[in-house]
């Protein structure tokens, strides 16, 4: 059995500042990618291990796996890379000017099983009004689940957006690699997934 820690989104209320990409990336490229919830990281690292001319920003609200993360990451790839403690809903409104993010990455969020707790989840309507002001146009996000029922909430949200469906099988192929993934595949469970870009 699989046992995901949660942390209540709701404990991270302050207000950010907003960053200076210029400054946190010396070589910054305008290129910028988003990662919501990174955990262990594994992700971040073989995505941009294969894409050297992009920068990222992961969020996490768990700090034990920021400060792990941080000490992970190789030293050649610390310039392209910003970890932040906190919530992705206020780092993404707060931290960053419109029309910024190239491409977003939520995968295995929270399912927040209880109905009473699904204000929680963090695909959902406002995240996305605001995500759609922050992406640029031609924008995408990458999504993937196991959980049936959160994908079905998902997936409404996201029907009802300015984002539509589009295909990217070389990324599923190429660079997603997540331990929950890994766990899905080891305990048969169905997997679901997509890519969702902004016209």
């Amino acid at each position: 059995m699989r046992i995901r820690t949660h942390a209540n989104p709701f404990h991270y209320y302050q207000r950010e500042e907003r960053l200076d990409l210029t400054a946190i990336f010396p070589t910054f490229s305008g290129t910028l990618d988003v990662e919501c919830g990174f955990g262990t990281g594994g992700f971040m690292q073989h995505y941009m291990a294969g894409h050297p001319d992009r920068f990222m920003l992961g969020f996490e609200i768990r700090q034990p796996a920021v400060a792990l993360l941080q000490e992970r990451i190789p030293d050649e790839m610390k310039s392209r890379v910003y970890l932040h403690n906190g919530t992705a809903e206020i780092g993404i409104e707060d931290m960053l000017p419109d029309q910024s993010i190239d491409r977003v990455f939520v995968f295995h969020p929270d399912p927040w099983f209880k109905k009473s707790h699904h204000k929680r989840r963090l695909i959902k309507p406002a995240f996305l009004k605001m995500l759609t002001q922050k992406i640029k146009p031609g924008g995408r996000l990458y999504v993937s689940t196991d959980v049936e029922d959160l994908w079905v909430y998902m997936r409404q949200s996201l029907d009802a957006s300015p984002l539509h469906e589009i295909e990217d099988p070389d990324f599923w192929r190429d660079y997603y690699l997540t331990p929950w993934q890994q766990f899905s595949v080891r305990d048969s469970r169905n997997s679901y997934r997509g890519v969702f870009e902004l016209s």
